[in-house]
């Protein structure tokens, strides 16, 4: 795999001289598990970063080498030490050039996946990759693997369900179809379904992701999170002190516990609440933290001393805090399996908890803890007084069978059994298909005979002779060597283009083939019907290719049934040097946007031919976004190769920098006519991508944030008398059209 050098700035790191020989005796024999996370003690506290503390020491304590990768933006270099089995390898993703082209999670991702494949080219495959699902740092791991990326290669890739961002997002009442909350929404999907294998700690959180994606066919673990349990316990408690321990946020059910506790407290219930946790999560509806809306909504309930805040606390200092509470509330609306719970009850509290989470698995109701429906709020109220009212050898039993819980279910012996037995019958024999998140039923591919394996190459061209040469010889220098080029003359007019032409057409492999003007959409079509190939491929007259595009294109067309054109990123050139980010076409976004490098793409010919081609009545420049839409109408999805492998000349005069908003307008309300049925079934996503982030010829890049303006432009008595005035003096007219042009 040669990815870009440009983007692999993580090559130079540190690692102690003192850990080089261990590292190396221990891989001689151990399985290595590498563990991919966004956090881990001490950099983080919360319930990943507690997950995967104790996951690492539970392989490790079971003779794995566990390589653990969490980024760390402190850092400059990336950072290497070991302890024990357990090897930390910490990265910055903000130091490289990815930050001019991805948002924050897009380049934590890639970031990941970068310096992943790093590591396997300098010591070899692990025999297990895990990754968290929040923010989808797998995202760019796994499309490089359905890639055909050979490095990725036999390695099971696990997901393990945490809290992903599609869901939690949307319960605190976040616009998740904003950028780039949208997109990082999308990766985590992506990555959900394209993992070898999911574990989840509770079936909630399996049949909560089931409402957004299917889940259909995954190899599913429901495996609880493994917990270290201690010697410290402490049935003592103080009557009627009762805790909220987590952070103030609508997902983890704020608003529905302080509301029962205005309605106790009102009817006279005389026993504050203490609230443990960070306060400062923003509620978006209001634009206010959590803490400034509750300080405000009960103010006389704070002034009165019954609302009380501890603030946040480092982990190290939970058991301190909740020692000598007589209950912990536990009310989550939606939740995986909250740490909160286990620490509570691993010390002999009594947890209340609501059955709208995955705490409901985790408590025998009556026994080792107590339950209560936000469903039926009377149950919260009953549920509380119930628990207040038992007597200290009742309180104390029920935190003993606490404590016994987690210590039968959640020990590292009792994991680690049902995770290895998992993780060794993962099945990761071949894969023959992309795993999209939307697939079209495929339309039969109307055969036509083709010269297997040849990729023909076309050339549509247009007076261009001061660039053609040079598009050739990146096609000729590629590493995929059985090729067509066939230079289609639409009809060119200068006597350098013709001149040119001539000499090309001495080279082996190079046809040039004349025709009458009839313009670029034609002309492509032209070509691929009379191209040889299996393959085809289309490149503009000053357009350039990267040596291994074709051969890393056409991997991915052989590794995959359901893939049936491949594009990359690309980087401009002449008269600019920024890089676009495209992304593997899917709609809705691909209906408002086209995400991918259109003009440059790789296809199995016969699909092309069978959905349509390109149409000339788009216009503009845009027919070949309209080929795309088309093949995605046809099931003929594509995918896009996360490299920067083509180049797109940026120059004066070309069709695309002349392009206005009028023409843009035009083109896209003709294709979203053309495929009204197709546009017609995502209609609520495209009105709400729409209306979250504006006209989507306005962006190319969705994992940035998109800031929308509008102003209303109204037309008073002398403005309307200025443009009947312009209209009838066509040098005045001529001048304000040109300064409209300029504005675009």
């Amino acid at each position: 795999m040669n990815i870009d050098p440009a983007l692999r700035r993580h090559t130079n790191y540190y690692m102690p001289k003192t850990h080089i020989k261990k590292i190396k005796l221990i891989q001689k024999t151990a399985k290595k598990y590498w563990l991919l996370t966004t956090e881990y003690p001490p950099l983080h506290g919360g319930g990943i970063s507690t997950y995967c503390f104790f996951t690492s020491q539970m392989f490790a304590e079971n003779g794995y080498l566990v390589t653990v990768f969490v980024i760390d933006d402190t850092i400059k270099k990336l950072f290497i030490s070991v302890s024990g089995n357990i090897r930390l390898i910490r990265f910055n993703p903000n130091t490289n050039n990815l930050r001019s082209f991805l948002g924050y999670t897009a380049r934590i991702s890639y970031a990941f996946a970068t310096v992943v494949i790093d590591m396997i080219s300098k010591e070899g495959k692990p025999d297990f990759i895990e990754a968290q699902d929040y923010l989808g740092i797998a995202y760019y791991i796994t499309q490089f693997k359905y890639t055909g990326y050979i490095l990725l290669k036999d390695i099971p890739i696990i997901i393990t369900l945490h809290s992903p961002a599609f869901i939690y997002l949307e319960y605190n009442r976040v616009p998740t179809n904003r950028f780039p909350d949208y997109w990082t929404g999308e990766m985590e999907k992506n990555a959900i379904i394209a993992a070898d294998a999911l574990i989840s700690p509770t079936n909630f959180l399996i049949e909560e992701i089931s409402k957004h994606i299917s889940l259909t066919g995954k190899q599913i673990g429901i495996i609880a999170n493994p917990y270290k349990i201690d010697d410290v316990s402490n049935f003592e408690f103080i009557k009627n002190k009762i805790i909220y321990y987590g952070k103030l946020s609508p997902q983890k059910g704020s608003f529905e516990l302080l509301e029962y506790f205005k309605e106790l407290w009102d009817e006279g219930f005389s026993y504050p609440l203490t609230i443990i946790g960070s306060t400062d999560i923003v509620y978006y509806p209001e634009m206010k933290t959590m803490g400034q809306i509750i300080n405000k909504k009960y103010a006389l309930y704070i002034a009165k001393g019954l609302l009380k805040f501890s603030g946040k606390i480092p982990p190290s200092k939970i058991n301190e805090s909740i020692k000598d509470a007589h209950v912990i509330i536990v009310p989550s609306i939606v939740d995986n399996m909250p740490y909160v719970v286990m620490e509570a009850m691993c010390i002999g509290k009594v947890v209340l908890a609501s059955i709208q989470g995955g705490q409901k698995e985790m408590i025998d109701d009556g026994k080792d803890g107590l339950l209560f429906n936000h469903n039926e709020p009377i149950t919260f109220k009953n549920q509380l007084n119930n628990i207040l009212s038992l007597d200290k050898e009742q309180i104390i039993n029920i935190g003993y069978n606490a404590r016994q819980r987690v210590k039968d279910r959640y020990s590292f012996e009792h994991i680690i059994n049902q995770k290895v037995a998992f993780i060794e019958q993962i099945n990761n024999t071949s894969i023959n298909n992309f795993p999209f998140l939307h697939q079209e039923t495929i339309t039969p591919v109307i055969e036509r005979t083709f010269v297997k394996e040849l990729l023909s190459i076309i050339i549509p061209f247009y007076n261009l002779g001061n660039y053609i040469e040079e598009c050739v010889n990146s096609v000729l220098t590629s590493s995929y060597k059985n090729i067509e080029i066939l230079i289609i003359d639409d009809g060119s007019t200068d006597e350098p283009s013709t001149s040119k032409l001539k000499l090309l057409a001495k080279i082996d492999k190079v046809t040039i083939i004349k025709k009458s003007n009839t313009g670029l959409a034609e002309t492509r079509n032209y070509g691929a019907n009379i191209a040889k190939g299996e393959f085809l491929a289309f490149i503009d007259a000053d357009d350039k290719v990267q040596a291994t595009y074709y051969e890393k294109a056409i991997t991915a067309l052989n590794y995959n049934d359901n893939v049936f054109f491949v594009g990359s990123w690309v980087k401009y050139f002449e008269n600019s040097s920024n890089v676009w980010p495209t992304f593997t076409p899917q709609p809705p976004y691909a209906l408002i946007h086209n995400p991918i490098n259109s003009s440059g793409l790789v296809y199995k010919k016969n699909a092309f031919l069978t959905s349509g081609g390109n149409d000339k009545k788009v216009d503009y420049g845009m027919e070949d976004y309209e080929s795309v839409i088309q093949m995605l109408k046809h099931g003929f999805n594509g995918v896009v190769l996360p490299e920067t492998l083509f180049y797109y000349r940026v120059r004066s005069g070309s069709m695309f920098r002349n392009i206005t908003t009028a023409k843009l307008l035009y083109s896209n309300k003709y294709i979203s006519e053309k495929h009204k049925l197709f546009y017609a079934k995502f209609a609520v996503q495209i009105i709400n991508l729409l209306n979250a982030n504006g006209p989507g010829y306005l962006y190319d890049n969705p994992t940035f944030e998109i800031n929308i303006s509008a102003r209303i432009n109204t037309e008073n008595f002398l403005f309307f008398r200025f443009k009947n005035f312009v209209k009838k003096h066509n040098w005045l007219k001529k001048l304000v059209l040109t300064l409209k042009q300029l504005k675009f």
